[in-house]
């Protein structure tokens, strides 16, 4: 769903994949957080050096305000509630600073624990 907005001189409309790369490039800032692995197709695009970083984002806009689903995969032996959270914080703040939008929700589900980067 794009969010469009009316100014002085005209429309500024905001695709939905321009508010879902911003979620996922706020996500993948946190330490902790690994890129999802699941998935046949993943894995090829992975082979093939093409990463998605909007995988498992989805960011619906009601009432004006963003409702954000993220599934993160998480390195093993991270707080999981600690990366969690911080991932609803980062993300928050860069919807906010980056559109003026409103966030209602930031739902975090782990959905992986990453082995290969044990640390």
């Amino acid at each position: 769903m794009n969010i469009s907005k009316q100014i002085e001189i005209g429309e500024v409309i905001i695709s939905s994949d321009v508010l879902e790369t911003i979620v996922g490039v706020a996500t993948h800032k946190v330490d902790g957080v690994a890129p999802l692995e699941k998935g046949f197709v993943s894995s090829i695009k992975d082979k093939l050096g093409k990463k998605i970083i909007t995988k498992g984002i989805s960011v619906k806009v009601e009432n004006g305000k963003a409702i954000v689903d993220v599934n993160i995969s998480v390195n093993y032996g991270k707080n999981l509630m600690e990366v969690a959270k911080k991932v609803q914080e980062e993300v928050e703040k860069a919807i906010k600073t980056m559109t003026n939008l409103e966030v209602k929700n930031v739902n975090v589900t782990v959905s992986e624990v990453n082995i290969t980067a044990e640390k």
